[in-house]
């Protein structure tokens, strides 16, 4: 009698969570459609042992009706003893802006300007709490976590579960998933996600456990812990000074 009036309550409490994650998905399309932004920091671990790496990001984010539009962020990479290194990144639509602590660029330019470079860009696969598909991804592994945690000075719901994806990748814009491509690996997301009274995101937490391509190989660990505030506010973003630029070759 047990097991029997377990399983429906069990089956009613996945479909619950399901719904909190639609209104989630449901709640960013709508900061989308208004052009929205929210500001963010982040801190992503690659590897483990003397050649981790550790890379420490904040900046703020800008919606268009399809996602994120425009993006301003600055980086401090750390590998082991290493001296840390500096990135900055502006991103308008297709347009890239970059500086690098290695750029070698002509006397009074500071910024390389890129057109449609993929790596920078945005898109609907990374592994991103602003993603409406990977939350309708996860959302079939979503379970409710009790807390009474706070973030952005609001009280918070937790949602915890994991997902297998056939192929998993990074490029500078984030850890990227789809189906399996050929011999490429793929690999597990174990993630937990905090959802304010509005149902947008206020924290994000992933760790990406990829699948070895060899037998000599180890499977390759990212985590990201993210942090996002400011949902509403007004976000400005604009383009470097075009005599401080150079066509990045």
């Amino acid at each position: 009698m047990a097991l029997l009036l377990a399983s429906p309550l069990a089956g009613a409490a996945r479909a619950e969570t399901r719904s909190s994650l639609a209104q989630a998905i449901s709640a960013l399309k709508g900061e989308y459609a208004e052009n929205s932004g929210v500001r963010f920091s982040q801190k992503t671990r690659n590897g483990l042992g003397s050649d981790a790496s550790l890379t420490v990001t904040h900046g703020k984010h800008r919606f268009s009706k399809t996602g994120v539009y425009a993006s301003d962020i600055t980086e401090t990479s750390t590998v082991g003893d290493e001296d840390p290194e500096l990135f900055r990144m502006i991103n308008l639509g297709r347009d890239t802006y970059t500086q690098t602590y290695w750029d070698d660029l002509p006397k009074g330019k500071k910024w390389n300007h890129w057109r449609d470079k993929e790596g920078f860009l945005w898109s609907q696969n990374l592994v991103d709490a602003l993603n409406p598909k990977f939350l309708q991804l996860i959302s079939r592994s979503a379970e409710k976590v009790p807390t009474k945690d706070r973030y952005d000075g609001v009280p918070t719901t937790r949602y915890d579960g994991s997902v297998e994806v056939g192929h998993l990748g990074s490029r500078q814009a984030g850890i990227y998933y789809g189906k399996r491509i050929g011999e490429w690996a793929g690999g597990r997301i174990t993630w937990k996600l905090w959802l304010g009274p509005d149902n947008l995101p206020r924290r994000f937490q992933a760790e990406t456990l990829y699948e070895p391509y060899g037998s000599e190989q180890r499977a390759d660990t990212v985590r990201m812990n993210v942090l996002y505030k400011g949902w509403g506010t007004p976000v400005r973003i604009t383009a470097p000074l075009k005599k401080l630029v150079v066509e990045a070759e």
